[in-house]
């Protein structure tokens, strides 16, 4: 049997985009064998995933954790009276309302992408769920805890318990 490897640096990028965002790697082998019109493995993105995960992983600094000024953007319930739209991203509004709503269910736990969808996710389609939780991933809102698992950061916690940051 010929075993299959991934190659295209568009597609690796992508597949590791959608797997730290906590899809899981059935979806991600769908999604993108549906994108690219060819066929792309679970076996093979399991290579990629666990050669990555040997690499060494970077920590995220202090500095590249969001500041109050961004975490009251995102979650101010008073901003959302005025303007539930917080910003375009991905070509999707994103919606205040939907974050409000994600921290408050998940503030002190840990979750994973598929619970949160399946709980929350009624106000935007299937991308526009996707660009909110990457908004979040990848401004570092949420952090990962282990291969699906995510928490809210520390400061996100501070901030709704105290008020401060």
């Amino acid at each position: 049997m010929k075993e299959t490897f991934l190659t295209d640096p568009a597609i690796i990028n992508k597949a590791r985009e959608l797997k730290n965002s906590g899809m899981l790697v059935r979806d991600i082998a769908k999604k993108l064998s549906h994108e690219n019109d060819e066929t792309i493995t679970q076996i093979a993105l399991w290579r990629l995933f666990t050669a990555k995960n040997k690499e060494n992983k970077n920590k995220v600094s202090e500095l590249d954790y969001p500041s109050r000024s961004e975490i009251e953007n995102l979650f101010s319930e008073l901003l959302q009276k005025e303007n539930d739209i917080i910003c375009v991203y991905g070509g999707e509004k994103l919606k205040r309302k939907l974050m409000i709503r994600i921290l408050n269910s998940y503030l002190y736990k840990e979750f994973t992408y598929k619970e949160v969808k399946i709980n929350l996710n009624q106000w935007v389609g299937e991308s526009g769920f996707y660009q909110h939780w990457q908004y979040l991933s990848e401004h570092n809102f949420i952090e990962k805890v282990d291969d699906y698992k995510f928490k809210f950061c520390d400061r996100v916690k501070k901030w709704k318990t105290f008020g401060q940051v």
